[in-house]
């Protein structure tokens, strides 16, 4: 999400790219004469397994695992599947392997692609799985299903959105870094839950934020957007009382430059633009660094 992170639970738009990197989901079936089960193996960017489970998909029950935390997240899903479609698991024997072209630590939405391939395999709405099982405002959903940059809301708690471009000209100097500190998102949000319902009721407070989001529908140059997103960021770290990328990094604003949390703030992904590694040449130090440009689908 490059902005509306957090307010798009209360109504507001975000705005949200998706990247070339992804995940693909592979199940082979046969019948099974006796209990339903799934062996499932989820393999790395270098195709080592890293996560492996056996579960009896007719109680949902983990029968042996690598990771139980993960394990029981995996169940949540195939069980709302199967709340959804009863009897969809009865009587069959799965392989179900999960492959990723992007390291563990890149904060890449894992979570929100697991859900829409589930969703597409079981023929399933993407949505209810998301919001039964992980809450939060679904726009990563919606990302991962249409594969193409996106303006996304919440209308009467149901989700919305409409394409959108973002000129790759006015981002040619952006980078990401990875920090390689997974961030909870909804522990994250829930973290500002009580504020963010101050924020939907207070007018001054969301017309600020409603004028710069407009302003994000069609920049006219790079100083614009990129003035929108400090901006943001400075308003919500004052509301919400979290610190920025800035104060993450201890590091200090410098004129024209752009440095930003996406999405959760805390861990995941920093934007920076060039201002800022020119100004702060260590400041990626061991951290991964991508070029935006190279890194994201921007139309």
């Amino acid at each position: 999400m490059l902005c509306g992170e957090y307010t798009v639970t209360i109504g507001m738009e975000c705005f949200a790219l998706p990247v070339r990197a992804g995940q693909w989901l592979k199940v082979w079936e046969s019948p099974s004469p006796s209990n339903a089960k799934i062996i499932w193996e989820s393999r790395d960017e270098e195709g080592k397994v890293w996560f492996s489970a056996r579960i009896d998909s007719d109680i949902f029950h983990v029968q042996e695992t690598t990771d139980e935390n993960l394990a029981k997240t995996i169940v949540s899903i195939l069980r709302e599947i199967e709340n959804l479609k009863p009897g969809f698991f009865h009587h069959r024997l799965l392989r179900m392997e999960l492959d990723r072209s992007f390291s563990q630590n890149d904060g890449l939405g894992s979570s929100s692609t697991l859900i829409s391939l589930l969703s597409q395999w079981s023929q399933t709405d993407p949505f209810r799985l998301q919001f039964q099982v992980f809450s939060g405002s679904g726009y990563d959903i919606a990302v991962a299903g249409l594969r193409k940059p996106l303006i996304y809301w919440l209308e009467e708690q149901k989700p919305n959105w409409s394409e959108w471009k973002l000129n790759p000209d006015l981002t040619q100097n952006w980078w990401l870094l990875f920090p390689g500190k997974k961030m909870n998102s909804r522990e994250s949000l829930a973290s500002v839950g009580e504020t963010l319902q101050q924020i939907s009721s207070d007018p001054l407070l969301n017309a600020q934020l409603q004028t710069i989001l407009q302003s994000f529908h069609n920049p006219a140059n790079t100083a614009m957007l990129e003035a929108g997103l400090e901006m943001w960021q400075a308003i919500l770290s004052n509301i919400l009382q979290l610190p920025r990328a800035y104060d993450d990094l201890e590091i200090q604003p410098v004129k024209g430059g752009l440095c930003k949390w996406l999405g959760a703030w805390g861990g995941d992904v920093i934007l920076v633009n060039e201002t800022i590694l020119d100004a702060y040449p260590n400041i990626a130090g061991s951290m991964n660094k991508k070029k935006w440009n190279e890194f994201v689908i921007a139309d």
